[in-house]
């Protein structure tokens, strides 16, 4: 991010404090992360980096064939060991540059709702996330968890737009971590 003095406050006069980060898990969610990371050490705040994860799906039996189905514990723990790997490199991010990280993940039906759900129950000031922008029509410049994430929450959202080259150097970033983006 290019160097300002411009010191965002919120309508209060306060400074952020908490900046809630979703991250999903794409190179495009670490690659706003970053800046995110980046952002909130000029801003001095901490920052809770969040995962939604989707809420297990009751297997349904076509034809009497049973398939190999994980049950909803080992779903639970095998999803929740994934996002545990790169919400930690969010947090590795945020420890090199002096921004304290703490990590939450939840089980949701919708991002968008966990996402301002999370921020309200965190106490967070604003929420800084990515979007890819490849939505339908309501959403013609950003993503769909985003444009839904702006009309739910009742605090600024700061949407960033990562460059392909962001990407590569999250996508770079991600293989040094041996997580595959």
């Amino acid at each position: 991010m290019a160097s300002s003095n411009v010191v965002p406050l919120q309508r209060d006069g306060s400074k952020f404090e908490s900046i809630l980060v979703p991250v999903d898990g794409s190179a495009l969610s670490m690659a706003a992360a970053v800046k995110a990371v980046e952002f909130a050490q000029r801003l001095q705040a901490r920052i809770i980096a969040f995962n939604s994860i989707p809420v297990y799906q009751y297997p349904v039996y076509v034809g009497g064939i049973p398939f190999e189905y994980p049950s909803e514990a080992d779903y639970e723990a095998q999803c929740r060991a994934i996002a545990d790997r790169y919400l930690g490199l969010v947090a590795d991010t945020g420890s090199e540059h002096g921004v304290p990280v703490d990590t939450r993940v939840e089980f949701n039906g919708s991002p968008a709702q966990a996402i301002v759900e999370v921020a309200q129950r965190e106490r967070c000031g604003m929420i800084f996330m990515g979007s890819h922008g490849r939505g339908g029509l309501s959403s013609a410049f950003l993503g769909s968890v985003a444009f839904k994430t702006l009309t739910q929450a009742h605090i600024p959202v700061m949407v960033d737009h990562p460059t392909d080259e962001e990407v590569a150097r999250a996508e770079a970033l991600m293989r040094e971590h041996a997580i595959e983006p």
